[in-house]
């Protein structure tokens, strides 16, 4: 029986499908977005140049994955013909009400404006709209912009991404 480089048998218990080939691949996606933050932290963290090399290879083969598996959902038609994922679920099935509203979950804030709380939805089958939800308990919390280097998205660094607080 096959095994890995510890003795371990492959026996694809570390294999996760939900047997549906869009959501797959969009978690291949993640995934594979995953590993390049983590390959990018530990770029950054080392002074080791062949341990950076080693890295900027994993990072370039993450990009390299993460680009497949976004043309197979492609070759499928796209993230339109693939959504809502089952797009085999009879959509008169689904509360449709709660289809495309933001839920304000903020103390005393409204919803900040940004295309994932306003205008047409992505699959252009509704339109997003906010509502608030009364009798929020806690505290804000107060969140500083990412570190450079740190793997988040530039936008994270430079502070310009929707509160973690935002949409529901």
């Amino acid at each position: 029986m096959p095994v890995n480089a510890n003795g371990m048998p492959f026996d694809m218990s570390h294999i996760y499908a939900s047997g549906n080939v869009a959501a797959d691949m969009l978690a291949n996606v993640t995934a594979e977005a995953t590993g390049r933050v983590l390959a990018t932290r530990l770029y950054n963290l080392t002074e080791d140049k062949g341990m950076k090399d080693f890295l900027s290879f994993l990072i370039a083969r993450d990009t390299m994955h993460q680009q497949q598996w976004l043309a197979v959902i492609e070759d499928m038609g796209g993230l339109n013909a693939s959504l809502p994922i089952p797009n085999s679920f009879p959509q008169e099935s689904e509360a449709q009400e709660h289809s495309y509203y933001c839920l304000n979950t903020s103390l005393d804030k409204p919803l900040p404006k940004g295309r994932w709380s306003e205008g047409p939805a992505f699959d252009g089958r509704g339109e997003f709209t906010a509502k608030e939800q009364p009798d929020i308990l806690g505290q804000e919390p107060v969140l500083g912009p990412a570190r450079p280097g740190s793997g988040a998205q530039q936008e994270q660094i430079e502070g310009v991404v929707p509160p973690v607080n935002g949409p529901v």
